[in-house]
């Protein structure tokens, strides 16, 4: 398990490199109360490793740049309250009506769904789109692998087989960021 604290020391000082750690707006850290409350309303146990994440930093203040490739990381408030839109969507409905044109990225590793209550948004990108746990995977997929999947996500793609390895990609990626004056830039990230 990645020690959060010291990944989040590393993601800090290369915010503080590129000058933009005021504009990513860091919140405090969520309590252990908020973040077991979290799991209860979900229905699922996160992994320790982001709940080392969410302790440190409780994700970004309202108006922060987006900090991982494009998208805001989430509070645990804001978890809770995407969660809740998604599970507001008729869910049978809507898997049925689009399970033409859904499709996963490797095949077989997310389930071709348009929503799953066992999706966990971390990350959005202010338009419905999110980077997120899937508790639920598809016949090749792991348990708690890391996706995107949102409104405009025909075809979900895995980002990473676990959330401690996408926090060491996001982690490593900063050095090779730059700051652009409103927004975090990558090459082909």
């Amino acid at each position: 398990m990645l020690n959060m604290k010291d990944h989040w020391e590393r993601v800090e000082r290369a915010l503080a490199k590129l000058g933009c750690q005021t504009e990513i707006g860091l919140n405090a850290g969520a309590t252990q109360d908020s973040i077991q409350e979290l799991e209860r309303h979900v229905g699922v146990e996160l992994p320790q490793s982001l709940k080392g994440v969410l302790l440190q930093h409780d994700g970004q203040a309202a108006r922060g740049a987006a900090l991982i490739f494009g998208h805001q990381l989430l509070s645990v408030a804001e978890i809770r309250s995407n969660w809740d839109v998604w599970r507001s969507i008729d869910e049978a409905a809507m898997n049925e009506d689009c399970a033409d044109f859904m499709s996963s990225l490797p095949t077989g590793v997310i389930k071709p769904q348009y929503t799953n209550p066992k999706w966990i948004p971390l990350a959005h990108d202010w338009s419905g789109n999110h980077i997120g746990l899937d508790f639920d995977p598809d016949r090749d997929g792991t348990a708690g692998q890391v996706i995107s999947f949102g409104r405009d996500e025909d075809q979900k793609k895995l980002k990473a087989n676990s959330f401690d390895e996408f926090w060491r990609q996001f982690a490593k990626s900063l050095n090779a960021a730059k700051w652009n004056g409103d927004y975090l830039d990558w090459d082909d990230t």
